[in-house]
């Protein structure tokens, strides 16, 4: 999102971005990050343009180091974590940690804290122009059901399950989760209730956003902030019977993530666009809009022709990658290691396999995957919506799997590192 670069072409290929922590105690280390100092993104060009910058809740998003370098305000970290609960086992498996305690203070909950100082930084702009990175935490796993949230008196019987296929019927890495995480007897109640929490934590995050949105109406500078509301990944949360996320699992539920621009008087209200998009798409987009020339390094495409209404084109189709290396895949810290998701360290300790690397094309209609393990997967999204058949050895989408693996292919090749850049070229 800040590269406007494809994580392959830079080698970031999964969260770790370094082997030991720092050499100062810090409240959290979180040595599981992306952007150093020589990697070329946005942040230091919107500052030599004059921006007060912050990086306020989770990050993971730069090295540690230049977390204070390179923002004018980052987290107080003073927050509460949501009390352990006594969930059952099979339902911690499945991410599911139970309801939010009633004495619990919503308000010195992460994200609403991370959402006051987010109100703090906008309040002491003083008329000098800012740009915010806002990293909540919700919805994300693992499930807590806020009670005191409308969706928590939504009766289990309303609340829909989305459709799963039989287990011997599923790809390979959707079977290697469910079986991993032996979550097939869970009951219709038990998956309605990690839905409806799942329901819950989103309304709490949107008011968070609010809160925010409600700020910069207050402080008059709605008119001239663009606010972009969007997610690094979407979860299963009960979707073909899985739940939290993988990194190589390319199910829309995964990757079809939120994008909501809001720039008012700029950009048309309630506007909706179909076609396709990428978060690479957001650094140039930020570029054009703010006035600093887009660098030749790019390989995001601007978002602004479709922001203000001029076309309603962008891309033929969106790129997705995931995975690491088989050596790393193998070398996974085992379940019961510190710090480490026990349920997420049992399917690498079973299946190393469905952590290695693959890649995703989509259309409108067709979605191609493409993994080195084999277990490749086709979709027909006009005739499967819930990507419940794998057609890859379909005789009858044989031409078209051709044609998007030729697109997967011709994309790799074209979207291959400018960098550095060459300012003479000698044959």
């Amino acid at each position: 999102m800040l590269t406007g670069r494809y994580p392959h072409v830079d080698g970031f290929r999964t969260l770790r971005g370094r082997t030991s922590p720092p050499p100062f105690d810090e409240t959290d280390i979180n040595d599981m990050v992306a952007l150093y100092e020589n990697t070329p993104n946005l942040i230091p060009l919107v500052r030599e343009a004059g921006y007060r910058t912050c990086l306020l809740g989770k990050n993971h998003i730069v090295e540690w180091n230049l977390h204070r370098k390179w923002f004018d305000q980052t987290p107080s970290w003073d927050f509460e974590r949501v009390p352990k609960l006594e969930s059952r086992e099979d339902m911690r498996r499945a991410s599911y940690e139970g309801p939010v305690p009633r004495d619990f203070s919503l308000e010195r909950h992460f994200d609403f804290v991370t959402a006051s100082e987010a109100i703090d930084f906008i309040r002491t702009s003083n008329g000098r122009p800012f740009f915010g990175l806002v990293d909540m935490s919700l919805p994300h796993p693992s499930y807590h059901e806020f009670p005191t949230m409308p969706a928590g008196g939504i009766p289990l019987e309303d609340i829909p399950e989305a459709p799963v296929a039989r287990l011997e019927d599923a790809p390979f890495v959707e079977r290697c989760l469910r079986e991993s995480k032996d979550l097939e007897h869970l009951s219709v109640d038990d998956r309605r209730r990690i839905i409806r929490a799942y329901y819950s934590m989103c309304e709490f995050a949107d008011l968070q956003v609010g809160r925010i949105l409600n700020a910069l109406d207050e402080e008059g500078l709605a008119e001239n902030t663009l606010v972009i509301l969007t997610s690094d990944h979407g979860d299963f949360a009960a979707e073909h019977g899985c739940y939290e996320k993988w990194d190589t699992s390319f199910y829309d539920c995964i990757t079809h993530v939120p994008l909501i621009l809001r720039l008012p008087g700029r950009f048309p209200v309630g506007r909706r666009v179909r076609s396709m998009v990428e978060l690479v798409d957001l650094m140039p987009t930020l570029c054009e809009l703010t006035g600093i020339p887009v660098p030749g390094y790019v390989q995001g495409k601007s978002l602004l022709p479709v922001a203000v209404g001029t076309t309603d084109e962008h891309r033929e189709f969106a790129f997705c990658e995931g995975g690491v290396e088989p050596e790393l895949a193998y070398r996974a810290a085992p379940a019961g290691t510190s710090g480490a998701d026990p349920a997420k360290q049992q399917v690498l300790e079973r299946f190393p396999e469905a952590l290695f690397r693959a890649k995703m094309i989509r259309t409108e209609r067709f979605k191609y995957i493409y993994r080195i393990t084999g277990g490749c997967e086709f979709y027909d999204l006009q005739a499967d919506p819930h990507e419940l058949v794998n057609r890859i050895d379909d005789p009858l989408m044989a031409e078209e799997i051709r044609r998007m693996k030729d697109r997967l292919l011709r994309h790799l090749v074209e979207s291959e590192s400018k960098m550095p850049e060459i300012g003479m070229c000698f044959a």
